[in-house]
């Protein structure tokens, strides 16, 4: 079970948020392969379209469901680099586990950036502290569990067009041995997430229970963003920990005036906001 807590640090008070169970569920284990070339498709993300009902895969693409009896909404297989899949909840109570997913054709373009031309600056929160620390956690299985896949992030808007150098996220407090984020960048439609923007699987990961600025270069993919809204959120792929108890790590966020944060339990999940902005940014190059 994901919990998502809200640590006040002036109060020293929790208040934990939890996917309420109360009718028995069907749990369904299976794995995403490449329909071209039957291999795993790892950390590929499943879930029921608007709701909190779904997980990722681990690097073998297995993946492991608790879904209610009944279920008549389709469940959705996607992953970077590949074509979004639809899985009938019929076939899946009826005994299909492996799900194919179709690599996608990707036209290569990339980003000439004229130096002489363009200036560092950040978009994001780039601060280690904030007024409190949303906090995400295990309920303490050591196999693969529907846990991963709870998405957090914030709405940027960017002034200029923006080529990323950089990005970087603050881990206040982790337990674990190993943790795997991915970076999504999504188009804003409607003041929410919309479009994924990204073509290639950009991971974050750290190890030994690693805290402070977690950071990935993102020169080699050529990122380029307009002077448009745009939301960048990491996703959580992965987690292990030798001890099953006190499961958990931890972002900084700071309060706003506006809805800038943004969080999701799965890869198909409703977003909610939240007037608060966690520690994220970007170093870019700036037109």
């Amino acid at each position: 079970m994901i919990r998502t807590l809200l640590f006040i640090g002036a109060l020293g008070a929790c208040s934990p948020f939890a996917k309420a169970q109360t009718i028995p569920l069907q749990v369904v284990e299976g794995q995403v392969l490449n329909d071209q070339t039957d291999e795993p498709v790892p950390f590929a993300t499943l879930g029921v379209v608007g709701r909190s009902l779904g997980t990722v895969a681990d690097e073998q693409g297995r993946y492991l469901l608790r879904l209610p009896p009944g279920l008549t909404d389709t469940l959705v297989v996607t992953s970077v680099g590949f074509l979004r899949t639809a899985v009938a909840p019929a076939a899946l109570l009826g005994g299909q586990r492996v799900v194919r997913v179709r690599p996608q054709a990707v036209a290569l373009s990339g980003a000439v950036v004229e130096h002489s031309r363009v200036h560092p600056a950040l978009l994001g929160r780039s601060t280690s502290t904030g007024d409190v620390l949303w906090t995400a956690g295990s309920s303490g299985k050591e196999t693969v569990d529907d846990e991963w896949g709870w998405e957090v992030g914030t709405l940027l808007r960017p002034t200029r067009r923006a080529y990323l150098e950089e990005f970087h996220v603050f881990l206040a407090t982790n337990t674990y041995q190993l943790l795997r984020f991915r970076l999504n960048l999504y188009a804003v439609e409607n003041g929410r997430p919309g479009r994924a923007l990204l073509t290639k699987d950009i991971q974050l990961s750290c190890e030994n229970k690693a805290r402070g600025w977690l950071t990935v270069d993102l020169r080699p993919y050529a990122l380029e963003l307009a002077a448009e809204p745009v939301a960048a959120t990491i996703q959580w792929l992965q987690s292990e920990k030798t001890d099953p108890e006190d499961k958990y790590f931890s972002v900084p966020v700071t309060r706003q005036n506006k809805q800038v944060m943004v969080e999701r339990e799965n890869s198909q999940a409703a977003w909610t906001l939240h007037a608060l902005q966690p520690s994220l940014y970007f170093t870019v190059l700036e037109d």
